[in-house]
């Protein structure tokens, strides 16, 4: 999910925290389930191994991720794609495994890691960000050893069509 969310998420729990008798520690954001897109997309990683991928398009897709999955078989995973390119950062609110987060530019060059990233057992408040730190259009999760299994690493080019 994007780092926004969490900002928007962090700035409602302090305006919610401001109304009397709620106190902050008792609201957490409430993500809308989004049904998730067949992964009927194939991208193609730098070592010439496939991965079938759902589509996160839209702001709802992207907000509700791989939320509430109990496991993300090998060969699978989920493409974020922005509107425009920008630094985003991705927690792990909700979500039950860990992942392999790749960032890539707009000509899908690897520009940022986060291997073996931990899913959040806490509240909203507990879940740390996650990258967002180079400017990308994509972000790929993949299961928690894809990156070390596929020799993943910034500046090598995935390959995948959209249209």
């Amino acid at each position: 999910m994007r780092k926004t969310w969490l900002v928007w998420s962090l700035g409602w729990v302090l305006i919610v925290g401001s109304i009397p008798g709620v106190s902050a520690q008792e609201t957490e954001p409430v993500i809308p389930r989004v049904e998730p897109r067949a992964a009927d997309t194939l991208v193609m990683l730098p070592d010439g191994s496939t991965v079938h991928v759902e589509l996160a398009k839209t702001e709802a897709e992207r907000e509700y991720g791989l939320m509430g999955r109990t496991n993300l078989p090998q060969g699978r995973g989920m493409l974020f794609i922005h509107d425009h390119p920008g630094e985003y950062g991705y927690w792990m609110y909700h979500c039950k495994i860990g992942l392999d987060i790749v960032w890539m530019d707009a000509n899908r060059r690897i520009v940022e890691l986060s291997p073996d990233t931990p899913p959040c057992k806490g509240k909203a408040s507990t879940c740390r960000s996650y990258g967002g730190h180079a400017t990308s259009l994509y972000v790929l999760e993949l299961p928690v050893g894809s990156i070390k299994a596929h020799g993943l690493q910034t500046g090598q080019t995935v390959n995948f069509n959209l249209s």
